[in-house]
């Protein structure tokens, strides 16, 4: 009786193999290699629906073997040396540092020099150059005047 139910299962799978699968217009050979590809995949599960999961931990750790006294003295010596290497490592790399912006400030320094001496040169050029302007606007000024107070009083009668 079972192997009858048995297969008349296989027998529904055959149809409904011929009746999902269709291909139209493709030669009998295509039609066979597309059957063979088709029936070797399956789709996976979403992983919320499997049962075991790869990225999950479902063991217990195991239980750590007990070590001997000498082995954690070895342990606490190798941590002591990694805590001193950590330590010179750590004050190096602050000595670095430190050095950097020390050499940053020089530069500062420097580019702040630089700039006031630039500004001290342009300052006396300016008294210079202002000294001769006020030289020639006098001598410009004189010539000027008596016409220009003569228009200016003109002017004023005008609105007058």
């Amino acid at each position: 009786m079972t192997e009858e139910l048995h297969e008349e299962v296989l027998d529904s799978l055959a149809e409904l193999d011929k009746l999902c699968t269709v291909f139209d217009g493709a030669s009998q050979e295509d039609v066979a290699y597309a059957k063979v590809f088709w029936s070797s995949l399956s789709l996976q599960p979403p992983i919320e629906s499997r049962l075991v999961s790869a990225d999950i931990r479902q063991r217990l750790r195991a239980a750590k073997t007990p070590h001997s006294t000498n082995a954690g003295a070895k342990q606490a010596s190798w941590s002591k040396r990694d805590e001193e290497i950590q330590q010179d490592v750590y004050l190096k790399q602050k000595q670095e540092e430190r050095q950097k912006y020390m050499e940053m400030a020089k530069k500062r320094e420097q580019i702040i020099a630089l700039l006031k001496k630039q500004r001290d040169e342009r300052i006396k050029k300016e008294m210079i150059s202002y000294q001769n302007k006020t030289r020639k606007c006098n001598q410009v000024d004189k010539r000027l005047a008596p016409s220009s107070v003569d228009e200016d009083q003109k002017e004023v009668q005008k609105l007058q």
